[in-house]
């Protein structure tokens, strides 16, 4: 059966990146007053991602490269995955 300490270590190892691609799609894939919603709700996982992964990386938990990735993937996935708000523009007619 599985241990109360092994269940938190697939949950810390799982629930951050789960936790961050789901910020990250969120962002991309709204639009309006959800797009600012959903910038508020990045910027907090964004947030609690560094400061986890900082705790991760300090005690050398065998997470931390998975931590890291998330964070990593967090800040480059803003600049790299394309965003609906663009796609949304609409065209004069001429």
């Amino acid at each position: 059966m599985l241990e109360l300490s092994q269940f938190f270590a697939v949950v810390n190892a799982l629930a951050l990146p789960v936790l961050g691609l789901w910020a990250l799609l969120s962002t991309k894939l709204s639009v309006g007053d959800a797009l600012r919603r959903a910038e508020r709700r990045f910027l907090i996982a964004l947030v609690i991602i560094s400061l986890v992964t900082l705790r991760t990386v300090m005690r050398l938990d065998e997470v931390w490269l998975i931590h890291t990735l998330t964070l990593a993937f967090m800040v480059l996935g803003v600049f790299t995955v394309p965003s609906r708000e663009g796609a949304l523009a609409i065209r004069p007619v001429a």
